[in-house]
């Protein structure tokens, strides 16, 4: 309770104040026959959707659209100038609306600034405002240095700043309070309310008229929204553990390149991620220390001490991805756990698989093998060698024990391991051998 009522004592200071300042000697001017701009602003305000939101501001200046709708949904920002956004937006020649929504949206650290500063801010029901700390969710900005921030960004603008919030406040606090313009749930009730309603742009009274107005949807590039993506903690984690799985499929069963040109993709996107986050590099080496650690049981078929070993790190690493963060950038529970068995299903399961029928795949020719007549490099009792067209192999008598340096006909092959029976005297007489070298005694 003492946090809201911090946050409505700061955010509505200037209530007055604000709509004095803006439109005292200006001249009316009336927003006709333009279009509504919608631009959705959801998850952490980083450079990819911070610059397309001045992009946005732009096209809808010269377009001349009638009002531009920012739907806000927001934890905060990250590694992106709040000053210049908020400078952006209060000096945009379109009117600007922010309107957080939907319901269980929020607009928290840097997204405060930007609803304080559009000339309309609407709330959708069950939405939040607040709190203004972290500013930055790097988890490096303390109450002390937000109140100098929050002064720094206010300054020369409309609200007057007295203390922080501590808590957020409540779109049924925020409407008491007259923080807010009004409250909306639809886009349809939030166009209803704009309608007619003046506004300030740009120091300068502007009446809106947006009834029958054009909906223009803006969106992010499709390459903005896998970098956007990227910057969500289980996304960049996911994205590191495809990558690293595609490479090692590649270097088992190269082929057309498709897995290891999807595991480099996905390792750029999640890199770009987690250099925008504020990421612990060691604990992320360790990941990928324990992903190689699979490595070597792959060869012996089993589970041992290198997947032990593995399984460690990678839960390790995984926790402590991101140590100082705000609780927003944490890595969850569940995405550990769904990356930890993911990696076992990869190695255990489909790795193992991949392997064991690329051995019992016979390679090319080797059932031309069949009928012909070899020698036997070891006892066969069942299992030994033999030497058959100029190579050493595995075979198993059919029979009874052959013993080494009898001569052998190959009558099947299965996988790698050739079927073979003893080859009495005088039998095969006329057959040209396939065995090449002199027979040892």
């Amino acid at each position: 309770m003492p946090g809201m009522l911090s946050a409505l004592a700061v955010l509505s200071l200037a209530a007055p104040a604000w709509s004095s300042t803006r439109l005292q000697g200006a001249r009316s001017i009336s927003s006709v026959g333009g279009a509504v701009d919608y631009f959705e602003l959801s998850g952490v305000i980083d450079p990819v959707s911070a610059k397309a939101l001045v992009r946005v501001i732009a096209s809808s200046e010269a377009s001349q659209a009638a009002v531009l709708i920012v739907r806000l949904d927001t934890p905060g920002g990250l590694r992106v100038s709040v000053t210049d956004l908020v400078d952006r937006i209060r000096h945009a020649t379109v009117p600007i609306v922010v309107w957080i929504a939907p319901q269980g949206a929020r607009a928290a650290g840097a997204g405060v600034f930007l609803a304080d500063a559009a000339p309309v801010l609407a709330m959708g029901p069950g939405t939040t405002l607040g709190p203004v700390v972290p500013v930055n969710l790097d988890g490096k900005t303390d109450p002390a240095a937000a109140m100098g921030y929050l002064r720094s960004i206010v300054s020369g603008g409309p609200r007057s700043v007295t203390t922080v919030p501590v808590g957020a406040v409540s779109d049924e606090a925020a409407a008491s309070a007259g923080i807010i313009s009004f409250r909306a749930g639809t886009l349809g009730t939030l166009l209803a309310n704009l309608d007619g309603r003046t506004v300030p742009v740009d120091g300068q009274p502007v009446k809106l008229s947006v009834a029958g107005a054009p909906l223009r949807f803006q969106k992010l590039g499709f390459f903005d929204r896998l970098l956007h993506a990227a910057t969500r903690p289980a996304v960049a984690y996911m994205l590191l553990l495809i990558g690293l799985f595609g490479i090692v499929f590649e270097l088992y069963f190269p082929g057309i390149g498709a897995a290891g040109l999807m595991g480099g993709g996905a390792l750029v996107l999640s890199l770009y991620g987690f250099s925008v986050m504020p990421t612990s590099w060691a604990a992320l080496a360790l990941v990928v220390v324990g992903i190689v650690a699979f490595v070597p049981d792959l060869h012996s078929g089993g589970l041992g001490i290198p997947t032990a070993f593995g399984t460690v790190a990678l839960v390790a690493g995984s926790i402590l991805l991101f140590p100082h963060a705000s609780p927003a950038l944490r890595l969850p529970w569940w995405a550990t756990v769904a990356g930890v068995a993911g990696t076992l299903l990869f190695f255990i399961s489909i790795m193992t698989a991949a392997l064991r029928a690329r051995a019992a795949r016979p390679p090319a020719g080797i059932e031309g093998l069949v009928g012909s007549v070899g020698l036997a490099r070891t006892d066969l009792v069942p299992d030994g060698e033999v030497t058959a067209a100029g190579s050493l192999w595995r075979a198993r008598t059919l029979g009874a024990a052959i013993p080494e340096g009898t001569r052998v006909r190959v009558r099947s092959v299965s996988g790698l391991l050739l079927l073979v029976e003893g080859v009495e005297a005088g039998d095969g007489a006329g057959e040209t051998s396939h065995d090449e070298g002199p027979v040892e005694a």
